[in-house]
Parts: C-alpha cells; structure tokens; sequence
C-alpha cells in the first residue's frame, strides 16, 4: 500500500497507521490465535482482549465508510458474518476474531490509500489517520505490547495526537514531547494551563492510563480519567 503525504496528513502518520496495522496483526498470529482472548483481562477487569480486538475492528470499518463517502466512492454492501458489536462480538473464538480484525483492517487501508488530496477534505476526514493511530497504539498495549517495543517515530506520531483526541481528558493540559527525559514533568504555563512533558511513550502511558511498565516514572504525576476506548 502507497501512501502519499499532504500538508493536511503527514506521512509519518499515514506509515504510521499501516506499520501499527501490520505489527498489531502479526502479534495476533504469533500470540493469539490458539489462545481465549476472554482470559486477556483489560484495564484491571474492565473488559478483555476479545472485546478491544471487535472494538478495534468496527472502528476501521466505520472509518473506511467515512472515507469512501467523503471522497465519492461507494461503500461495499454490510458483511452479514461481521456485524459484531464490541459486547457480543467480544466472545467470539479468537481466530474469527483475527480473520474480522484483519478484513476491516484491509478495508481501512484501501480506503486510506484511495484519497487522492487530503487537504482537499474536511478536519473530520483529515483527522482520521491521526484517531486511528493513536487507537493502534493504545489498543496494543491493552493486547500486552510492552511500550519499549513500540517504534519510537509511531511513539512520537502518536503522542503529538494526544490533546486532539484526548481533548477532554487533557482539558487545561498541554504536552511537550521531548525524548530524551526519563520522567515526566510538569511546570505551569499562562492562563493556568500545565505542561506536562516526558519521551513520547511515558507521555502515551501517562495520558492514557496505561502505565504497566513504567515503574515509577509515571506514578508521581496526577493522571486523567482513562478512557476504555480510543
């Protein structure tokens, strides 16, 4: 798949989105295939494997609709086999799981690649590779991906999309993503905004509440209210 890059959509987010697709797949395969994703518990209990992979997978479907509406390309009749929502769809056996997972990841990407001017779309179409990205990402490491192994370009992508798409939980938040720090920090801007700043992948951990991993480095710093879905 050939992604060209515009102004409205960088390409470090456009090859982000496919090298995350293809990571989060390949782990599927290698870890998943034979296992219950029902005994992968999530956020504490909150939900499961099984549930993050439909969820996962419905979000790249009703993307790739948004895509081939906004760019004048008819959307495919509805797969009857994959109307699964994230609560029924959860439980089913972990290989249709990955073959749903996969068939709207396809979709997604077809859909990504046959946009011809991104800046020729509105910010909602705009923004959908950065939603999706981010969403790998988090999702991902809910499946178990240590943060380390996430590349450090898709880290850095993924963590400038924090305040678009955590908007409301990093309301009064700015962030600054800086490599080379080990912690995070904070320190208090005009207007009464803090600036929380820390390497890409603390800064995902932190903002997102998803700090197995990280020790300490993340504890001392008040969190937001995590969000289950991305």
């Amino acid at each position: 798949m050939i992604m060209t890059e515009t102004d409205a959509v960088p390409r470090t987010v456009l090859e982000g989105v496919e090298r995350e697709t293809g990571a989060l797949l390949e782990h599927m395969l290698r870890d998943f295939l034979d296992i219950d994703f029902q005994d992968h518990s999530v956020l504490g209990g909150v939900t499961t494997g099984g549930h993050v992979v439909t969820h996962l997978a419905r979000g790249a479907d009703r993307m790739a609709d948004e895509l081939l509406a906004a760019t004048g390309r008819p959307a495919p009749l509805p797969d009857p086999g994959r109307q699964w929502d994230v609560e029924t769809g959860g439980l089913r056996p972990g290989a249709v799981l990955i073959d749903d997972l996969h068939a709207s990841a396809d979709r997604l990407g077809d859909a990504l690649a046959g946009v011809g001017d991104w800046s020729a779309q509105g910010e909602s179409i705009r923004a959908i590779p950065g939603r999706r990205l981010l969403q790998l990402v988090v999702h991902h490491a809910d499946l178990g991906r240590p943060w380390d192994e996430l590349p450090e370009e898709d880290a850095i992508a993924a963590a400038r999309l924090l305040p678009v798409v955590l908007g409301e939980e990093l309301a009064g938040i700015g962030i600054e993503v800086r490599p080379e720090l080990a912690g995070l920090e904070a320190s208090a801007a005009d207007g009464g905004t803090t600036i929380v700043a820390a390497s890409p992948r603390a800064l995902l951990a932190w903002a997102t509440g998803r700090t197995e991993g990280f020790g300490d480095s993340t504890s001392a710093m008040p969190r937001p209210r995590p969000r289950t879905w991305i």
